[in-house]
This record gives structure tokens, sequence and C-alpha cells, in this order.
């Protein structure tokens, strides 16, 4: 397989270069700037412009992305493969920005790594293809040769080997016990059960291991949430039932425990949409076997694993679950999927084309608790609360694939022209301004701040 790297600063400080060195089938690998002769000979990498890359056939390469500023060039670039190596937000830039475009760029990608563990667990609630680039395993899992070298590989390397040979050659069963993601929840539910016994009174070790056992469907999650909720109490952290008492509802929705589930997420409903939810989750409990899947999926939406709750509800095909499963793409980050589903439900009439600017979606605001759509607060006129503004999903895609005419015709239907549509234009000259930032460093060489 070949490779291109799409980095976020020079190849001197590029942090992942021994995962290059340990790219499985490795053949030609480029890098997306300037490198010296003799770097290029020791590391056996080409430097290449992005004119360049533009010339190569993208379809023969796996991009290497570490920049959510990147995207409009992988989606631009159609490669084989898109691996994205998700950071947190670097000083001196955007938060908001940087991480709404990751989690596009995360949504968008067959496979994501990262070194930061807050990170991996957001993501495993959102996805499966996530490796964490990083470990606490001292023993060798493993053994490279690459001409002359001999690579010993940690545990997570071992990992990053296996996932990327899996997206050319996938497995039978990808997500059974011996499944590179189960392993590596493995090892780190194994590394803070161990943390537990030698720090017993610290909540959030016991809280990390709750949510990897809980990943890896371990009923024990439950003991250690138990733990952590009490040592929150004894250390008068009294505002926990949101981050604590609440995550019992998702244990005990996976368990198939519905009643109890409902109880808990009730004892945490406190604001007016929260009741609306505890209400609509009383309904479906006295419904049949489609309104507990229903009310299995919403536990554990509000739980915020929406990884979980997209499998049940693509299993569905009322309107109801359709319409959910929509907000639930919308929430991940799965905008292209959104637009797609949008669009077949308002083909089969599920959707009425009077309300919104894409033909409509009646029902979306109507739904009990809608949730906020992450990435669109905060970008948007105050009139977008709790509407999913499908026009605004609809412009940024316009804006990524390079059709900026286009969005700006999608954003001024969904703001009008008003402070919302100058917010909107604002965040688009933001990114704008960003991308062509990256791109003039990677091909000066400048190093990024």
């Amino acid at each position: 397989m070949n490779y291109i790297v799409l980095s976020r600063v020079s190849w001197e400080d590029y942090e992942y270069k021994r995962l290059l060195e340990l790219l499985p089938d490795r053949g030609e690998v480029c890098f997306a700037g300037r490198m010296t002769p003799v770097q290029q000979r020791s590391s056996g990498i080409r430097s290449v412009t992005l004119a360049e890359i533009y010339s190569l056939n993208a379809g023969d390469y796996t991009l290497l992305v570490s920049s959510p500023y990147w995207l409009p060039d992988v989606l631009a670039l159609q490669p084989a493969y898109t691996v994205a190596l998700l950071e947190l937000c670097p000083e001196g830039e955007d938060s908001v920005l940087w991480d709404k475009y990751s989690a596009l760029l995360a949504a968008k990608a067959d496979l994501a790594g990262t070194t930061s563990e807050r990170i991996y667990l957001e993501q495993n609630l959102r996805r499966k293809g996530i490796v964490y680039l990083s470990g606490d395993q001292p023993l060798s899992y493993g053994l490279l040769r690459r001409e002359e070298q001999l690579f010993f590989l940690s545990d997570y390397e071992a990992i990053w080997n296996r996932a990327l040979t899996e997206l050319w050659q996938p497995p039978v069963d990808p997500d059974g016990e011996s499944g590179w993601l189960d392993i590596q929840r493995r090892h780190r539910t194994a590394f803070y059960i161990s943390m537990c016994a030698k720090m017993p009174h610290q909540p959030s070790v016991h809280y990390l291991a709750a949510s990897y056992l809980y990943l890896r469907g371990d009923e024990a999650a439950s003991l250690y949430l138990a733990q952590s909720f009490e040592l929150m109490l004894l250390h008068d952290y009294t505002d926990c039932l949101h981050s604590h008492y609440r995550f019992f509802s998702a244990i005990e929705a996976k368990k198939g425990n519905l009643e109890l589930a409902v109880r808990q997420y009730e004892i945490t409903a406190f604001t007016a949409e929260e009741r609306a939810k505890a209400a609509q989750m009383k309904q479906w409990l006295s419904g049949g076997e489609v309104e507990h899947e229903l009310l299995r999926a919403e536990i554990l939406t509000v739980n915020e694993d929406g990884a979980a709750a997209n499998e049940i509800l693509s299993r569905l095909t009322g309107p109801e679950a359709r319409q959910r499963l929509l907000l639930n793409y919308i929430g991940t980050f799965q905008w292209l999927k959104a637009l797609q589903l949008y669009h077949e439900m308002e083909a089969d009439g599920t959707v009425a084309a009077e309300n919104t600017g894409l033909g409509g979606f009646a029902g979306i605001a109507g739904i009990a608790g809608a949730p906020e759509i992450p990435g669109l607060a905060g970008s948007i006129s105050p009139a977008f609360e709790g509407a999913v503004q499908l026009p605004v999903i609809e412009g940024t895609l316009h804006l990524l694939y390079g059709r900026r005419h286009d969005a700006i015709r999608s954003f001024l239907r969904s703001a009008g022209a008003d402070q919302g549509a100058r917010q909107l234009f604002a965040e688009m000259a933001d990114m704008e301004e960003a991308v062509q930032g990256l791109r003039g460093r990677a091909m000066d060489g400048e190093e990024h701040a």
C-alpha cells in the first residue's frame, strides 16, 4: 500500500515518525511538505508538493491526516482509505472550529487514531474504528522486520499495524473478542482495574474502569461506577448526578433492564426537556418490542453513546426510528449519512416539504427532547434553538467539497440575511483561512505554532 502524509506541522515536528516506520505493506510514502535530501533518504519518504499530490492516482494511496483543515483535500482526492490522526486543539487555534471539523474528519475516516485518551473515549461512543496510540504495557507484542531493521512492537503499535492491515484485508468477525478493537479495550480495562487497586480513593480511576467495562459489555461496569459515585459524594462533589448516576441507566439498558434504566434516568431529569424525555420513555416502556428498542436507543443517546444507539435505530424501519437516527447522525457528525437518510425519508413521504430550506423535516423540532446538535450551536442564529437546520449541514458540506456559491446559498436559506447568516459566513471565512494557512505552511515548510 502507498501512503500520503498530510501533516499539521513540518517534518521536523511530525510526532508520528515511528508509526510511519511500522506501516504495513509499506510501498511509496509521500509527505506533503519540505524535507531535506538527507531526511528523505534516512526515512525512505518522498517530499511532495500539493500539486504533485493531485497528479497522483489517489485511489492507490491511503491518506494519513493529522489536521482537520486538510478535509477539503481529503474529499477532493478520494483516496483508497483515509486515516485520521486526531489531536486536541493546538494552542493558538480556534477550539470551536478545530473540534467541529476534527469530528467531521473522524466521521469521514475509515480509521482514526489518537494519543489523547479523552478523544479515544469520545470516538468509542461515536464509532468502532478508533485506535489509542499510547499504552502502558511494558511487554513486546510482536516483531516487524523491514529490510535491515527489526522493530519490537508495543501493544498499541501491534494494534495500529493490524487495524491498518484490516482496512484492505477485512476479517470475518471484526467485532469479536479477538478483534483489535476489543483487544485494546481489554488492555485499557485491565490497566484501570489495576489502578483502582493502587488508588482506591480516586473516583476518576473507578469511573474510567467502569467506562471501559461498559464499552466491552461487561456487567461489572456498574460495580466500579457505584464506587466512583460514592467516592464523588464523599469528596463533596454533589453535582455528579448527570455525569455519574445517569450512566447507570445506560449500563442497565444494555443489560435489558429497561424499567430500572428509566427510573435511574428519571432521577437525573431536572429540566423541562429532560422531564419530557422521561415521560416519553415511560410511554415506550408500556409498549411492544419496537417501542422497547426505541427506549433503549434513547437511553443510550442521552448517555452520549451514539454508536450503540445508531446500531439499534438502523435496524428499525418506522418513521420515528428514522427521525431519531437522523438526529443521531447529525449529533455524531455523520452528516453525509444524515442528508442521505433525509432525502430517502423525503422520497417516501416521511417528511413534510414546507418546514425547512431543504424541502423540510417536520417533526424533528417536535420530537420530545430533540438534542442540541454539537458543532452547529454557536455558528447559527438564536432561532436555531433545538431544531435541526439541515441547510447549515448542506452548506458546510458544499464548502468542504469546494462548492462555495452553493454553500452561500444554503447558509442564506438557513438563516436569511440577518445576524445568523453573518455568523455562518464568518465561520466559512475562518475555515477557508485555516485551510489556506495550513496549505501554505506545508508547502513552505514552516512550523505550525
